[in-house]
């Protein structure tokens, strides 16, 4: 029971960090521009899709195509941006959950138009690779992918506290119109912002593709697990997102280990409503302001 116990432990930690990725991206998307993308999980699978297109050309180890899938998922969040998210700017609340529902479903369509709805894969050499601690086995994807997201939520948050831009992004943030009034073009801040969450999806969809199937449905496995650890870590907060992946990949691993492998949902839905009930902004979030 002990060695499950530690084993479930790590391998939750590790598997929280992809949780922790993709919750990060849709963090600084709601931080700056007060929206939730419900989009975020078909980005992930055009991530995939995009790293499985590098490999089938080059033939490289997927890693490589780290470049390859942040230029082209900015490109489609760029596009993404302009046709549709831009004219929703200033509009409610569910003019943007409804819009970006159907944008959900229109790119996982789109996906199984062009390649079909046939399970695709990117070998890996070290797709079965672990390293031993002691007793415990580390998958090395699951552990590249941990680090490759603590590398990048760093970059984020000195992006965020020590960059002209990253100040430009708080203050729209906080008052987009007394932002606007100061001289900063909130429009690029909306539209940079959103890129970067969408990159960052796409890359979470890059880091999972030694361990996954491709297929235009892959996201769905997320859909629920990644926008529950944003809410439990508090919506808007990058550190909360973090908090709450990691902490999201624990309950699910602990759960699934030690009681039953059909019950980590279970154990994930539980711990949000323990944590709506004690605290209802998440571990990090903001109250709302008292008069």
């Amino acid at each position: 029971m002990t060695w499950v116990f530690f084993q479930s432990l790590i391998s939750g930690i590790l598997a929280g960090g992809v949780y922790a990725l993709f919750g990060v991206g849709i963090t600084i998307i709601f931080g700056v521009m007060k929206m939730v993308d419900f989009s975020a999980c078909t980005q992930l699978v055009w991530g995939m899709y995009f790293t499985w297109i590098f490999y089938s050309v080059t033939g490289l180890n997927c890693y490589w195509a780290i470049p390859f899938v942040v230029i082209c998922m900015g490109a489609l969040a760029w596009v993404v941006f302009k046709l549709i998210v831009r004219p929703l700017l200033g509009s409610d609340d569910t003019s943007f959950i409804l819009v970006t529902l159907g944008l959900s479903y229109f790119l996982q369509n789109l996906a199984e138009f062009i390649f079909g709805a046939n399970p695709k894969s990117v070998p890996s050499s070290i797709k079965t690779s672990s390293i031993m601690l002691g007793e415990y086995s580390i998958g090395l994807p699951r552990l590249i992918a941990f680090f490759a997201m603590v590398i990048l939520v760093l970059g984020v948050y000195m992006l965020l506290n020590r960059t002209t831009l990253g100040r430009a992004m708080r203050a729209t943030s906080e008052k987009p119109e007394v932002a606007q009034m100061l001289g900063i073009n909130t429009k690029k801040t909306f539209t940079i912002a959103f890129m970067i969450g969408v990159i960052f999806a796409g890359l979470s969809g890059l880091l999972i593709t030694p361990l996954y199937y491709v297929t235009p449905t892959s996201g769905h496995m997320f859909r629920t697990t990644a926008y529950i650890a944003v809410i439990i870590g508090g919506l808007g907060d990058i550190k909360g997102a973090l908090v709450g992946g990691i902490a999201i990949g624990i309950i699910e691993a602990l759960v699934t280990g030690l009681i039953a492998i059909d019950l980590g949902p279970v154990g994930i839905c539980l711990a949000l409503l323990i944590v709506l009930y004690l605290r209802p902004q998440g571990f990090f979030g903001k109250g709302e302001r008292q008069a």
